[in-house]
């Protein structure tokens, strides 16, 4: 069995690097009111690579519709200093994680991706306009515990991956063989690296929010539509409910929208942010 303390023991043992120096000065400067452009582009300036990332991120399919930007101060000052430390976040947090040990690097990434960007667009849908890029960057960082178990902790995770791939739900087989869960590690791991609150709560809380807390029940929402689509083992082949009955749901959309709203309609468009997805982690993973 694995403990909250030894998990804590080998992060601080490094086990798994540190964000990039880059990524947690973009963060305290989006969060100062103060801020400039300049100073955004003074940080970037330190890493010539995920500056480049950046410029093609912004330039993808992702942001396609707003115009292409030929330098990073154009695309700065057209998607605005959330989105792209969030975009500088999700890139170098890609690049330092990978995969782990044992985990399929490209699947998990592209999985969380995809729940990121549908949940950034069901904030807008639900009228939540200002919290769409915590949404983001909350589903593209709500499995960072799995990295972190399969880190940490390879054996014990191998044992884990091979009882999803016999057919259990990964939540199940680690609270069965390690005795916490991926949601319980990431909240850990993302404490280390000194992300929000709120960041931290929708990493713990994204398989089991409380009623009321509208993020953490988003990116449970998204992560279910997204699995019936990326399934992450044959658990979620079979994986079946109705949209309207569930609980995360009604806590996300209920109030927000008109009666008519084509919830079919709503769930195939979860298809097109799977193609964005894959962009997002081939881009993300160059140098």
């Amino acid at each position: 069995m694995v403990t909250p303390e030894q998990l804590a023991s080998r992060l601080k043992a490094k086990t798994l690097p540190s964000l990039p120096l880059t990524v947690v000065a973009l963060g305290e400067a989006v969060q100062d009111d103060r801020c400039t452009v300049d100073r955004i582009l003074g940080i970037l300036s330190r890493d010539p690579s995920l500056s480049a990332t950046l410029l093609r991120l912004a330039n993808s399919a992702l942001y396609a519709g707003d115009g292409a930007a030929a330098d990073l101060r154009t695309a700065v000052l057209r998607l605005g200093f959330d989105a792209i430390a969030n975009l500088g976040t999700g890139a170098a947090v890609i690049r330092t994680l990978r995969g782990g040990v044992h985990l399929d690097a490209l699947r998990l990434w592209q999985h969380s991706v995809a729940v990121g960007q549908t949940a950034r667009g069901i904030c807008r849908l639900a009228r939540r306009h200002g919290q769409a890029e915590t949404a983001f960057l909350g589903g593209l960082l709500h499995d960072i515990g799995k990295v972190a178990l399969d880190t940490c902790f390879p054996e014990e995770y191998q044992a884990v991956l091979a009882k999803v791939a016999a057919g259990s739900f990964s939540v199940d087989a680690e609270h069965e063989l390690l005795g916490m869960d991926h949601a319980q590690a990431g909240a850990l791991l993302a404490g280390d690296w000194h992300f929000p609150e709120p960041i931290i709560e929708v990493i713990r809380d994204h398989h089991a929010p409380k009623s009321g807390d509208f993020l953490p029940n988003l990116i449970h929402l998204s992560d279910l539509l997204v699995r019936t689509r990326i399934p992450v083992g044959p658990a979620d082949e079979r994986l079946s409910f109705s949209l309207e009955s569930l609980p995360a749901f009604r806590e996300v959309l209920a109030g927000s929208l008109d009666k008519d709203l084509d919830v079919e309609r709503l769930t195939f468009s979860i298809d097109d942010e799977l193609d964005h997805a894959l962009a997002f982690v081939e881009l993300a993973f160059q140098a």
